[in-house]
Protein backbone atom coordinates (compact mmCIF):
# COMPACT_ATOMS: atom_id res chain seq x y z
CA UNK A 1 0.00 0.00 0.00
CA UNK A 2 2.74 2.67 -1.21
CA UNK A 3 2.74 4.52 -4.55
CA UNK A 4 5.65 6.56 -6.19
CA UNK A 5 4.34 9.62 -7.16
CA UNK A 6 5.59 13.42 -8.90
CA UNK A 7 5.92 15.45 -5.97
CA UNK A 8 4.51 18.79 -5.56
CA UNK A 9 7.95 20.26 -5.53
CA UNK A 10 8.16 18.86 -8.79
CA UNK A 11 4.57 19.40 -9.88
CA UNK A 12 5.08 23.54 -9.00
CA UNK A 13 8.28 23.59 -11.03
CA UNK A 14 6.52 22.03 -14.02
CA UNK A 15 3.68 24.99 -13.75
CA UNK A 16 6.54 27.49 -13.43
CA UNK A 17 8.33 26.41 -16.38
CA UNK A 18 5.30 25.61 -18.31
CA UNK A 19 4.30 29.36 -18.14
CA UNK A 20 7.57 30.27 -19.10
CA UNK A 21 8.33 28.04 -21.75
CA UNK A 22 8.07 28.43 -25.62
CA UNK A 23 4.33 27.40 -26.91
CA UNK A 24 5.47 25.04 -28.97
CA UNK A 25 6.59 23.11 -25.18
CA UNK A 26 4.05 19.95 -24.54
CA UNK A 27 2.37 20.83 -21.62
CA UNK A 28 2.49 17.22 -20.19
CA UNK A 29 5.45 15.18 -18.69
CA UNK A 30 5.64 11.35 -18.36
CA UNK A 31 7.93 10.13 -15.78
CA UNK A 32 8.57 5.81 -15.30
CA UNK A 33 10.14 3.91 -12.48
CA UNK A 34 11.66 0.64 -11.56
CA UNK A 35 13.00 -0.46 -8.23
CA UNK A 36 14.06 -3.64 -6.35
CA UNK A 37 13.94 -3.73 -2.47
CA UNK A 38 14.61 -6.23 0.02
CA UNK A 39 11.83 -5.66 2.04
CA UNK A 40 8.79 -4.17 0.76
CA UNK A 41 7.28 -1.76 3.92
CA UNK A 42 4.08 0.34 4.19
CA UNK A 43 3.22 2.64 7.46
CA UNK A 44 5.93 0.57 9.34
CA UNK A 45 4.76 -3.09 8.15
CA UNK A 46 6.16 -5.18 5.98
CA UNK A 47 3.71 -6.20 2.69
CA UNK A 48 5.44 -9.26 1.57
CA UNK A 49 6.54 -11.40 5.11
CA UNK A 50 10.26 -9.91 4.75
CA UNK A 51 10.73 -11.28 1.13
CA UNK A 52 12.00 -9.14 -1.92
CA UNK A 53 9.52 -7.19 -3.98
CA UNK A 54 9.85 -5.66 -7.46
CA UNK A 55 8.04 -2.40 -7.95
CA UNK A 56 7.18 0.03 -10.85
CA UNK A 57 5.17 2.75 -11.83
CA UNK A 58 4.42 5.44 -14.35
CA UNK A 59 3.17 8.99 -13.57
CA UNK A 60 1.80 11.69 -16.53
CA UNK A 61 1.46 15.43 -14.83
CA UNK A 62 0.17 18.71 -16.46
CA UNK A 63 1.47 21.75 -15.91
CA UNK A 64 -1.63 22.72 -14.62
CA UNK A 65 -1.20 20.74 -11.29
CA UNK A 66 -2.81 18.25 -12.55
CA UNK A 67 -1.47 14.48 -12.43
CA UNK A 68 -2.29 10.35 -12.54
CA UNK A 69 -0.38 7.29 -12.07
CA UNK A 70 -0.31 3.41 -11.54
CA UNK A 71 2.65 1.63 -9.43
CA UNK A 72 2.54 -1.99 -8.61
CA UNK A 73 4.32 -4.03 -6.50
CA UNK A 74 4.66 -7.99 -5.55
CA UNK A 75 3.18 -9.06 -2.28
CA UNK A 76 3.11 -11.58 0.04
CA UNK A 77 -0.16 -11.41 2.33
CA UNK A 78 -3.66 -12.70 2.74
CA UNK A 79 -4.15 -14.76 -0.48
CA UNK A 80 -2.69 -12.11 -2.70
CA UNK A 81 0.54 -11.77 -4.98
CA UNK A 82 -0.11 -8.50 -6.09
CA UNK A 83 -0.86 -4.76 -5.72
CA UNK A 84 -1.72 -2.34 -8.23
CA UNK A 85 -2.00 1.26 -6.79
CA UNK A 86 -4.19 3.85 -8.99
CA UNK A 87 -3.88 7.54 -8.01
CA UNK A 88 -4.83 10.99 -9.25
CA UNK A 89 -3.61 14.16 -7.63
CA UNK A 90 -4.07 18.43 -8.23
CA UNK A 91 -1.00 20.44 -7.27
CA UNK A 92 -1.42 24.26 -6.50
CA UNK A 93 0.61 26.92 -4.62
CA UNK A 94 -0.63 28.18 -0.98
CA UNK A 95 2.22 30.87 -1.00
CA UNK A 96 5.53 31.20 -2.54
CA UNK A 97 7.31 28.65 -0.51
CA UNK A 98 4.31 26.86 0.07
CA UNK A 99 2.74 24.09 -1.99
CA UNK A 100 -0.22 22.04 -1.79
CA UNK A 101 -2.02 18.78 -3.39
CA UNK A 102 -5.45 17.38 -2.73
CA UNK A 103 -5.56 13.66 -4.15
CA UNK A 104 -7.24 10.08 -4.40
CA UNK A 105 -5.42 6.90 -4.18
CA UNK A 106 -6.89 2.92 -4.86
CA UNK A 107 -5.28 0.14 -3.66
CA UNK A 108 -6.43 -3.23 -6.29
CA UNK A 109 -5.24 -6.64 -4.85
CA UNK A 110 -5.36 -9.35 -7.10
CA UNK A 111 -6.75 -12.45 -6.45
CA UNK A 112 -8.33 -10.81 -2.75
CA UNK A 113 -10.80 -8.16 -3.98
CA UNK A 114 -11.68 -8.14 0.16
CA UNK A 115 -8.44 -5.93 0.16
CA UNK A 116 -9.45 -3.59 -1.84
CA UNK A 117 -9.88 -0.14 -0.54
CA UNK A 118 -9.16 3.77 -1.20
CA UNK A 119 -8.54 7.01 0.37
CA UNK A 120 -8.47 10.66 -0.01
CA UNK A 121 -5.47 12.76 0.91
CA UNK A 122 -4.47 16.51 1.09
CA UNK A 123 -1.00 17.56 1.60
CA UNK A 124 1.36 20.75 2.00
CA UNK A 125 5.13 21.12 1.61
CA UNK A 126 7.28 23.49 2.76
CA UNK A 127 11.13 23.86 3.13
CA UNK A 128 11.24 20.17 3.04
CA UNK A 129 8.69 19.10 5.31
CA UNK A 130 5.02 17.83 4.29
CA UNK A 131 2.23 17.51 6.36
CA UNK A 132 -0.67 15.00 5.05
CA UNK A 133 -3.27 13.58 6.21
CA UNK A 134 -5.27 10.23 4.42
CA UNK A 135 -8.77 9.17 4.88
CA UNK A 136 -10.02 5.77 4.00
CA UNK A 137 -13.25 6.13 1.89
CA UNK A 138 -14.16 1.92 2.12
CA UNK A 139 -13.98 -0.77 4.93
CA UNK A 140 -11.23 -4.19 3.87
CA UNK A 141 -11.11 -7.27 5.49
CA UNK A 142 -11.58 -6.12 8.76
CA UNK A 143 -8.04 -4.34 8.80
CA UNK A 144 -9.22 -0.56 7.88
CA UNK A 145 -12.80 0.94 8.33
CA UNK A 146 -13.94 3.63 6.69
CA UNK A 147 -13.06 6.88 8.27
CA UNK A 148 -9.89 5.80 9.23
CA UNK A 149 -7.42 8.76 9.57
CA UNK A 150 -3.72 8.38 8.66
CA UNK A 151 -1.54 11.42 9.72
CA UNK A 152 2.02 11.76 8.66
CA UNK A 153 5.25 13.83 8.31
CA UNK A 154 8.24 13.72 5.94
CA UNK A 155 10.68 15.43 5.88
CA UNK A 156 13.66 15.52 3.18
CA UNK A 157 17.48 17.14 2.84
CA UNK A 158 20.05 16.89 0.66
CA UNK A 159 23.44 16.96 3.08
CA UNK A 160 25.50 19.05 1.46
CA UNK A 161 28.48 17.40 3.45
CA UNK A 162 28.19 14.58 0.95
CA UNK A 163 27.09 15.50 -2.68
CA UNK A 164 24.39 13.03 -3.77
CA UNK A 165 23.93 11.78 -0.62
CA UNK A 166 19.98 12.53 1.10
CA UNK A 167 18.22 11.88 4.26
CA UNK A 168 14.23 11.22 4.93
CA UNK A 169 12.33 11.35 8.08
CA UNK A 170 8.91 10.43 8.09
CA UNK A 171 6.21 9.93 11.23
CA UNK A 172 2.67 8.83 11.56
CA UNK A 173 -0.02 7.68 13.20
CA UNK A 174 -3.20 5.45 12.51
CA UNK A 175 -6.25 6.70 13.90
CA UNK A 176 -9.56 5.56 13.51
CA UNK A 177 -11.83 2.10 12.64
CA UNK A 178 -8.93 -0.44 12.52
CA UNK A 179 -6.96 -3.19 13.86
CA UNK A 180 -4.26 -0.80 14.04
CA UNK A 181 -6.11 2.02 15.67
CA UNK A 182 -3.97 4.52 17.33
CA UNK A 183 -0.36 2.54 15.95
CA UNK A 184 2.69 4.71 15.41
CA UNK A 185 5.18 4.00 12.64
CA UNK A 186 8.59 6.14 11.66
CA UNK A 187 11.54 5.56 9.10
CA UNK A 188 14.58 6.99 8.53
CA UNK A 189 16.40 6.88 5.19
CA UNK A 190 19.49 7.45 3.49
CA UNK A 191 19.74 7.76 0.12
CA UNK A 192 22.67 7.87 -2.87
CA UNK A 193 23.21 8.30 -6.40
CA UNK A 194 24.84 4.78 -7.80
CA UNK A 195 25.80 3.84 -11.54
CA UNK A 196 22.48 5.92 -12.94
CA UNK A 197 20.54 4.30 -9.49
CA UNK A 198 19.82 5.76 -6.46
CA UNK A 199 20.65 3.24 -3.67
CA UNK A 200 18.69 3.97 -0.47
CA UNK A 201 19.43 2.06 3.30
CA UNK A 202 16.16 2.38 5.30
CA UNK A 203 14.75 1.56 8.74
CA UNK A 204 11.02 1.39 10.02
CA UNK A 205 9.39 0.64 12.82
CA UNK A 206 5.38 0.00 12.96
CA UNK A 207 4.21 -0.08 17.09
CA UNK A 208 0.59 -1.77 17.16
CA UNK A 209 -0.25 -5.76 17.23
CA UNK A 210 -0.97 -5.70 13.17
CA UNK A 211 2.86 -5.12 13.07
CA UNK A 212 3.36 -7.63 15.08
CA UNK A 213 6.46 -9.62 14.51
CA UNK A 214 7.17 -7.40 11.65
CA UNK A 215 8.54 -4.48 14.09
CA UNK A 216 11.90 -2.82 13.22
CA UNK A 217 12.51 -3.35 9.50
CA UNK A 218 15.88 -2.69 7.79
CA UNK A 219 15.57 -2.68 4.06
CA UNK A 220 17.95 -1.73 1.40
CA UNK A 221 16.52 -1.10 -2.58
CA UNK A 222 17.99 0.38 -5.96
CA UNK A 223 15.68 2.79 -8.14
CA UNK A 224 15.96 4.07 -11.63
CA UNK A 225 14.16 6.86 -12.65
CA UNK A 226 13.41 7.39 -16.26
Amino acid sequence: MKHTSITLLTLTAAASFAQSAPASASAFTTTGNLSYTSDYVFRGITQNGGKTALQGGFDVSHASGLSAGVWASNVNWTNTTLEVDLYANYGFSLTKDIAASVGYLAYVYEGNSSLNTSELNVSATAYGLTAKISYATTDYFGIVGSGTMYYELNYAYDIAAVKGLSLALHYGITDGKSATSNDKDYAIALSYPIAGFTGTVSYSNGSGTYAGAYEGITAVSLKKTF
